[in-house]
């Protein structure tokens, strides 16, 4: 009998297929289904992941550039200094105004006082002497200073001072006061080619004075524009040391002496009859005020100036003619 090998065993041979057909299905690895392609994913700026990993390393942010301060700054300090310059500049004016305005008024009343103490010097019961009738009543005036040649005054004005002659020194007393120190307010003279004595006299006295902007000296004479000043206040008293003298106001005008040089007022001084009737004709027609007046050759005149600020030369004059002979 033939031996039976364990190779030759038939269910042996099936086994071993079994068992390889076994080995690859565990092996064989199942086909995947194609998947569609996917579109790309734009990259988002900037963008956060929502989740960050821990431990992860995070790109870097672009940081947003600031606003440069530098320029700001700048601007904000020219601006603050230019705002406390304007500051500093309207405390200076307010403070330089402010005492302007303090030392005018002080000065006002230092001015009044010294003029005060100089009427307190007239002796009104002395007599004169040599036709000089006043020269006595103003004996210590003349002794202060020889220029002294009268008293003007205005009843119930402030327009009551004296009055200088210096007819070689002209316009002295414009800015210089009765001790012939300077000063603003200056003292009321007569025109230097007047001619004031005993025994000659000008047909027409010319006074200046100045009109201060506080109503001081010659101040109230721009009054005469109205006829009610005009009718409470219709004399001049102008007593010279050689005697005293009352004069009625006849005209009031005001002219600008760089505008119209057609009339030249201060010129009339020495007149004959022709150039007298001419100037009273022409200040007539000028005035404000209608007095009805109208003097006649022979009658001494009086004129006062003073500036009139209506325009930039502008002058006011009040005539006056004698309505004595003393």
């Amino acid at each position: 009998m033939a031996k039976i090998h364990r190779n030759d065993d038939p269910y042996a041979v099936q086994n071993q297929r079994r068992e390889a057909a076994a080995r690859t299905q565990q092996i064989q690895v199942p086909a995947q289904e194609p998947q569609p392609p996917r579109a790309p994913v734009r990259p988002v700026p900037d963008a956060e992941p929502p989740h960050p990993v821990q431990g992860a390393e995070q790109p870097r942010q672009k940081k947003k550039p600031e606003p440069s301060r530098g320029k700001s700054d700048k601007k904000k300090g020219k601006s603050n200094l230019v705002y406390n310059i304007a500051i500093i500049v309207c405390l200076i004016v307010f403070l330089v105004s402010g005492g302007i305005l303090v030392k005018r008024y002080f000065d006002d009343r230092q001015a009044e006082s010294e003029f005060a103490d100089l009427q307190a010097l007239i002796d009104p019961e002395a007599t004169g002497e040599n036709g000089e009738s006043n020269s006595a009543r103003f004996a210590a005036l003349r002794d202060r200073n020889s220029d002294f040649i009268g008293w003007i005054s205005i009843q119930d004005t402030n327009l009551d001072f004296p009055v200088m002659y210096a007819p070689n020194n002209k316009d002295f007393y414009l800015r210089h006061d009765f001790n012939k120190e300077y000063s603003v307010y200056g003292v009321p003279y007569l025109d230097e080619n007047t001619t004031l004595g005993a025994n000659d006299q000008s047909e027409n006295l010319i006074v200046y004075g100045h009109n201060m902007k506080t109503g001081t000296i010659f101040g109230c004479l721009t009054g005469y524009k109205d006829a009610s000043y005009y009718t409470e206040h219709p004399e001049i008293e102008f007593d010279t040391v050689y005697g005293d003298g009352t004069y009625e106001v006849f005209a009031a005008f005001s002219i600008d002496v760089v505008a119209d040089t057609s009339f030249v007022y201060n010129r009339y001084i020495d007149m004959d009859e022709a150039a007298y009737n001419e100037y009273v004709d022409e200040v007539i027609s000028r005035s404000d005020v209608d007095t009805g007046i109208r003097p006649s050759y022979g009658e001494q005149l009086l004129t006062l100036s003073t500036c009139e600020y209506s325009s930039s030369n502008g002058r006011y004059v009040v005539v006056a003619r004698r309505v004595d002979n003393e």
